[in-house]
């Protein structure tokens, strides 16, 4: 069976997510998430889920501030990421954007799912992202920050 034929039924649950790339020193902003009370923190770029009506870029600015305690405002679109998993049936899509600090201080006092804020060196990103689909495309922009924006689909992110 080719996942890219499986078609979207009902029961599946989907999330657009705007993320933020926010780089100082050579270093990127992440976080660490608490999704799951049983398994270590995920270390992601802040953000979060669009709200109903809300638009992806709106959702990020909102998610990194809340996330981050950081003021940002988008500069341009990095990447998208659509991940999917039949096995959970959920579908992802996410826009990745470089963002540019407006203020702020670095706190994650404003969301209780962040454990910790860290920048991280860019030659150490693959440590703290064992996922492709998060790991993937942000690696490939870190390598390339000029090519053009790229769309990124993994079709079984559950098993990836």
């Amino acid at each position: 069976m080719s996942y890219d034929l499986v078609p979207m039924v009902e029961g599946w649950q989907e999330f657009r997510v705007g993320q933020g790339i926010l780089i100082r020193d050579g270093s990127v902003l992440l976080c660490a998430n608490h999704w799951y009370s049983d398994r270590p923190p995920i270390w992601t770029l802040p953000g979060g889920r669009a709200e109903p009506g809300e638009g992806v870029s709106e959702a990020l600015v909102r998610e990194f501030s809340e996330e981050t305690g950081l003021t940002v405002s988008i500069d341009r679109l990095a990447y998208v990421a659509e991940a999917r998993s039949v096995e959970s049936r959920r579908l992802f899509l996410t826009c990745a954007f470089v963002v540019a600090e407006l203020g702020g201080e670095l706190s994650s006092a404003g969301d209780s799912a962040i454990v910790e804020l860290r920048y991280v060196p860019i030659t150490d990103l693959e440590a703290y992202l064992p996922s492709p689909s998060i790991a993937a495309p942000l690696l490939n922009y870190m390598h390339s920050p000029h090519a053009p924006s790229r769309y990124w689909y993994f079709p079984e992110y559950a098993t990836a």
